[in-house]
């Protein structure tokens, strides 16, 4: 589905008018890898944000809606929603400012402390009864093979310059498979999948938790806790400290009360290191489709980053049917990746040949 920029504009002025700010001055918000945009309006010291949803392009804004509203009655901070046209794709949202996690790390702020504030909002996410009574959808095994796929499909071509026969992306899900049906059960929470620096804020005046402002939480699904964690702590986009890591999970399973060291803290971390193999390879997976189909290239310096990261996870017992599968079928993974080595127009070929094959869950 496209959309013609100037209809869209029109509707955009349109909403804006109705919703009360006719006149405000608009600014538009830099943009990140979703078909979403942002847009700041001003009247005097007053300020809103305009989300510009484009419907079957971009996540639905109902369900940034629902999932926001959700997180503000579990007692942390979402922007309230002062306005929204479903139909259309727009809502009218408060502006959280332009404190990003990002931003005030760059700007030298205390890295301990903001991570400790983060992981604090795990928490009492986690520690609500109300969290998992929302209807999501499920991030089964069925999704997370989905995602892992993504790996399969655009980042091996794009190391290669070639796709994966039929017979090893076969044995690429079978081996997700097996880890994934090897671990115990956890208890399902909502997963929010994008809990990392750019999408968390801190608000002025406020304390505790409530200064930490969260964003982009539409694609959220009922999962496992570990998820959320990981994704803070082993940044695609940034290099994070594996001391602070390490302290940043015990001080989660601390507030938590898990041991780490007892039955449940090893099914935790187990799960752990499979979601974060998972993430990874999606994300090395998204990174590279981004440059071949989208032509942004910004992403493709995190891929050594990435790459490794996914390294050190399959390190772990857990993982060693994923392994096992990169040492005999992509065993040179770990790379720094540049636009001028790819063959954007073999990945594009070699990824529509290989998302069509079908696939069995084993």
């Amino acid at each position: 589905m496209s959309i013609i920029p100037d209809q869209r504009e029109q509707q955009r002025i349109a909403f804006i008018k109705n919703a009360g700010w006719e006149g405000a001055a608009v600014e538009a918000l830099p943009v990140d890898a979703s078909a979403r945009c942002y847009f700041r309006l001003s009247k005097g010291d007053e300020t809103k944000i305009v989300m510009d949803a484009p419907p079957g392009i971009a996540e639905p804004v109902a369900v940034f809606a629902k999932v926001g509203r959700h997180l503000l009655s579990c007692g942390v901070s979402t922007p309230v929603i002062h306005r929204e046209d479903i139909e259309n794709g727009f809502l009218l949202l408060e502006d959280f400012g332009d404190n990003t996690y990002a931003k005030l790390l760059n700007a030298g702020w205390d890295e301990e402390k903001l991570y400790e504030l983060a992981v604090d909002v795990l928490v009492t996410m986690h520690s609500s009864e109300k969290l998992a009574q929302i209807d999501m959808p499920p991030y089964d095994l069925a999704f997370l093979i989905k995602e892992a796929l993504i790996m399969a499909d655009w980042y091996v071509p794009s190391i290669k310059g070639e796709a994966l026969s039929l017979e090893a992306r076969q044995a690429y899900v079978s081996a997700w498979c097996q880890v994934f049906k090897s671990l115990p059960l956890l208890p399902t929470t909502l997963v929010l999948r994008d809990f990392h620096i750019d999408n968390l804020m801190i608000l002025n005046g406020r304390e505790g938790v409530a200064s930490c402002g969260l964003l982009d939480f539409q694609t959220a699904v009922l999962g496992a806790a570990p998820y959320d964690l990981m994704s803070l702590v082993e940044d695609a986009r940034r290099d994070i400290d594996e001391g602070l890591r390490t302290r940043m999970i015990d001080r989660y399973l601390k507030a938590m009360e898990i041991d780490r060291d007892s039955d449940v803290g090893k099914v935790f971390m187990s799960w752990y290191y499979a979601l974060s193999a998972q993430r990874h390879a999606k994300v090395l997976g998204l990174f590279t489709r981004l440059y071949s189909r989208d032509q942004k290239d910004a992403y493709l310096k995190h891929v050594t980053r990435v790459s490794s990261l996914m390294d050190s996870s399959l390190q772990n017992n857990i993982l060693e049917p994923v392994k096992s599968w990169f040492d005999r079928y992509f065993p040179d993974f770990v790379v720094e990746l540049k636009a001028e080595t790819i063959d954007q127009e073999k990945v594009m070929k070699s990824a529509a040949l290989t998302e069509g094959f079908p696939v069995s869950l084993p």
